[in-house]
């Protein structure tokens, strides 16, 4: 099923070509994050990181509304993006706010037990804060602008789906980690054939010894050629990523939403006979 999905969010792509805008955003966003990190601009890479994350609810909704639509022109997808801004974003904030909240307050509990010197502890304990959040509320969005579900309704919606549909929720994550794999793997590919020729290691160098060096060291040892490589692959990675995410999350979603409305729509009529009553077709219920 994820499979067919997959196929189906390939032909949105090529039917809806705009959503690509959604992956050259994201790949330039990382590249430009990436540039600024590896030459010592943390501020100009908190600036873009942070207007990166904010403009990308857009493009989220404006390739969920090209797909709701089935309308690939330039006004679905501008319309969209403005109309289903807010609504994209507001959920994704509140998420994770409550997110942070309780990933500090977990932070205080491990220093107060002892556990506050150990780093890889600290990070563990974000990582079981928000792993079940992301698991649980990944598919917000696509009832935001699917459904036209407000803001906690969407992320009850996502609840109620996650929950109804787990086995197939968890194809779809590995699914997407294959894929992110996949693309990791070709990158590395890539590069390793262009760097091969302009990179020579010292052959004294052991692995302990790279793995403690400085990002000065790193960058010295790749070279200024080896680096842009490095940060083009990692964008391009980034963008065909997201480029896909998208339509797949989206397809994946009215492909099994639409079964839980059948189930439930079936459930409620079976309860309406139960009680003696029927549901008539606009969703009314009498009595017999």
């Amino acid at each position: 099923m994820v499979f067919q999905s997959l196929k189906e969010a390939f032909r949105c792509i090529l039917r809806y070509p705009l959503i690509l805008l959604s992956g050259v955003w994201v790949g330039c966003s990382v590249a430009a994050l990436e540039y600024c990190v590896f030459n010592g601009l943390n501020f100009y890479a908190e600036t873009i990181g942070f207007f990166a994350i904010i403009i990308f609810p857009f493009f989220v909704g404006s390739s969920y509304e090209m797909i709701y639509r089935e309308d690939g022109a330039l006004s679905a997808f501008w319309t969209g993006g403005i109309s289903r801004y807010f609504a994209v974003l507001l959920p994704g904030v509140f998420v994770t706010f409550i997110g942070s909240v309780a990933a500090f307050i977990l932070t205080i509990i491990l220093a107060a037990i002892g556990g506050g010197q150990d780093d890889m502890l600290m990070i563990m304990g974000v990582f079981w804060i928000f792993i079940p959040i992301v698991f649980f509320f990944f598919f917000y969005d696509t009832a935001v602008v699917l459904e036209d579900k407000k803001v906690f309704a969407s992320l009850l919606r996502s609840l109620q789906f996650v929950r109804s549909r787990p086995f197939e929720v968890i194809a779809f994550y590995c699914a997407c980690f294959i894929l992110l794999i996949v693309l990791f793997i070709a990158s590395a590919f890539i590069g390793s054939v262009f760097l091969a020729g302009s990179m020579v290691f010292d052959p004294s160098l052991d692995v302990n010894t790279l793995l403690n060096m400085t990002v000065e060291e790193q960058q010295a040892l790749i070279g200024e050629d080896g680096l842009s490589l490095i940060i083009a692959l990692y964008a391009v990675v980034a963008g065909i990523f997201t480029a896909i995410l998208l339509p797949l999350k989206a397809v994946f979603y009215q492909r099994h939403v639409q079964g839980i409305s059948e189930e439930k729509q079936e459930e409620e009529i079976q309860e309406a006979e139960n009680k003696g009553g029927v549901y008539d077709e606009k969703g009314r219920w009498y009595k017999y």
